[in-house]
């Protein structure tokens, strides 16, 4: 939690609407019209019932600090003046709780949220071990947005309406070159890849960045390596059995291994 929070005071003072304005490190840019709009007849009907916080700037105006929804669905409903919890927080700290407040509340999309994360760490000074402290994730978790807010925004386009958009954009993030990049999100959304051959394909991108999308990528031929392995086993299960029918005691075993099976034969001697 953010250290911030114990200069949170307990006190709600209603702020006029047009004396808040948005902080510069807001990361939401993409919001749901639909759930907007009932969340501004939600206002009309009940008012807000959970304060925004802001931070005080100078002559009666304020900056936001959490709270977006709400604020912009109290301007859709009409509201003059907001609940508001005034806070002391630096720069730094208000974007943390700014990162915070969006993905505790309203999931942020992948990019978003990597952009917020990438903005603690270069514009702020955070950590990656700091981050995962203010927000509660693991190092990875941290280490896998920074990754991703690198991708650039033609990438960004093509995967933002995807169902799987956080799983391609962890592919894609593990090529180094953009217009790499942007030629595996391009054949992704053209030929409709599955997260799975989306991986194949960008394997092929890393030894040959000419690699196109061949039906080997597409449809994968299956091994026959096992169908084989078995019809071999059988034929030792047949060559034991007929040994020991003719009086000689002979027993096997087979161990799989890691990428081998372990075969071994034991003949008894006289």
């Amino acid at each position: 939690m953010l250290n911030c929070c114990s200069n949170i005071s307990d006190q709600i003072i209603y702020v006029p609407i047009e004396m808040v304005n948005l902080g510069p490190y807001q990361p939401r840019r993409i919001f749901d019209t639909s759930k907007l709009m009932k969340l501004a007849e939600s206002v009309k009907r009940y008012g807000i019932l959970q304060p925004i916080s802001v931070r005080f700037i100078s002559d009666g105006h304020f900056e936001l600090a959490a709270g977006e929804r709400r604020l912009k669905a109290a301007k859709i409903a009409g509201l003059q003046v907001i609940p508001s919890v005034v806070i002391n927080v630096r720069d730094k700290d208000a974007a943390a709780l700014c990162l915070l407040e969006n993905i505790q509340r309203e999931n942020l999309n992948i990019f978003e949220e990597a952009v917020g994360i990438e903005r603690l760490k270069a514009i702020f000074g955070y950590k990656p071990e700091e981050i995962c402290h203010l927000l509660g994730v693991s190092l990875e978790y941290v280490s896998e947005r920074l990754s991703i807010a690198e991708l650039g925004s033609g990438v960004r386009e093509k995967l933002i309406g995807l169902e799987h958009t956080e799983e391609y954009a962890r592919l894609i993030s593990e090529l180094e070159d953009e217009a790499l990049r942007l030629k595996a999100a391009e054949e992704i959304v053209k030929f409709s890849l599955d997260t799975k051959t989306a991986a194949r394909y960008i394997s092929k991108l890393k030894d040959d960045p000419s690699a196109a999308i061949t039906e080997d990528i597409l449809k994968p031929k299956v091994k026959k390596y096992f169908k084989d392995i078995r019809i071999f086993t059988n034929t030792i299960k047949q060559a034991v059995e007929i040994m020991n029918e003719s009086g000689i005691e002979t027993a096997y075993d087979i161990i799989k291994k890691e990428g081998e099976y372990e075969i071994s034969i034991r003949v008894k001697s006289e």
